[in-house]
């Protein structure tokens, strides 16, 4: 088999796996990369509504192949060696699931690679707590947009708050300070912070008790500043 004929029957195993993936449809392992159980289907439609539905679906098709195109160069693997991996470990192919039909949607393609470092990262290290890492990074970042991101890019500076605090030193970031920062932010600040918090890449840094939430301060979490880094991570890390 040549390079190329080997290429492309790779990426004809990443789109099988991503169309299983992305439609639902169950995954029955047969021959080198397996096999697609309950092919998609849709009844046909006319009009301009036809046309959108499958708009629709291809683009959904093909964002759901980029990401497994893009773990296999961050991994520096072959596309069909990524697959056998993914159907030979559940809880891999779990997350790879979650991956990518999360980044079917995802129009940011910033967030779409990130996505994939992050699957790669558990392909890369085995380990069960590398697998739960990767989990919670993936679920932060499908569950954050641009301004959250900026938002974080700003608490980045801000000091999280150690288990022994020093008086002397300033920790996190009240959000008056964040909008300044960024202007941009001031009418959706507080559901922004609040979405940053509610996935855990944020926390509260506030040295010493207060009880209004004007006086309160924030900074990444340890988990906020690996997404952060994981977003961060190369912008050619596939396309």
């Amino acid at each position: 088999m040549t390079s190329n004929s080997r290429r492309t029957v790779e990426k004809g195993a990443v789109d099988t796996i991503a169309a299983a993936i992305a439609t639902g449809a169950g995954i029955a392992i047969g021959g080198p990369f397996g096999g697609v159980v309950g092919a998609f289907s849709a009844p046909a439609l006319s009009s301009a509504a036809g046309m959108l539905v499958e708009h629709v679906r291809q683009r959904r098709l093909h964002r759901s192949g980029q990401v497994l195109r893009n773990v296999a160069r961050t991994l520096g693997m072959s596309e069909s060696s990524v697959v056998d991996r993914l159907i030979s470990d559940d809880g891999i192919l779990e997350l790879a699931s979650r991956v990518i039909l999360a980044a079917q949607d995802i129009s940011l393609d910033q967030k779409r690679r990130a996505l994939a470092r992050a699957l790669a990262a558990a392909i890369a290290d085995g380990r069960p707590a590398t697998l739960d890492i990767s989990g919670l990074i993936a679920r932060a970042i499908t569950g954050i947009d641009a301004p959250h991101i900026r938002m974080m890019a700003i608490l980045e500076d801000a000091a999280p708050l150690p288990s022994q605090p020093n008086d002397a030193i300033k920790y996190g970031m009240q959000l008056t300070e964040i909008i300044q920062k960024d202007p941009g932010l001031t009418e959706g600040a507080y559901p922004i912070l609040r979405q940053l918090l509610y996935l855990g890449v944020a926390e509260d840094a506030t040295n010493g008790m207060t009880f209004l939430e004007s006086s309160r301060a924030y900074a990444l979490s340890e988990l906020g500043r690996k997404v952060l880094e994981t977003l961060r991570d190369g912008p050619n890390a596939g396309s």
